[in-house]
């Protein structure tokens, strides 16, 4: 997870698992990689949080935190309903 590289909390998404309701934290990530998507979702153990890189208020960052964001609640029904 690139918590290290990254910088503040953005703001969250919260996610329904089930009857869970998970507040996801989203976070601008340090280190511009221009390979990199736009928004990627990340789990590290109990630590997870959806990373964006370039303008956050841009459409384009927009429709890539919502796409994270269902990647997201791929990953914690997983971890969390199993």
């Amino acid at each position: 997870m690139q918590s290290s590289r990254a910088v503040g909390v953005l703001g969250y998404v919260e996610i329904e698992v089930g009857s869970l309701k998970v507040e996801v934290p989203i976070r601008s990530a340090k280190k511009e990689d221009t390979a990199a998507p736009l928004a990627k979702f990340e789990m590290e153990g109990d630590r997870f949080a959806i990373f964006v890189r370039g303008d956050s208020s841009s459409k384009h960052v927009e429709r890539a935190v919502q796409e994270a964001a269902r990647d997201a609640l791929t990953l914690l029904s997983r971890k969390l309903l199993n």
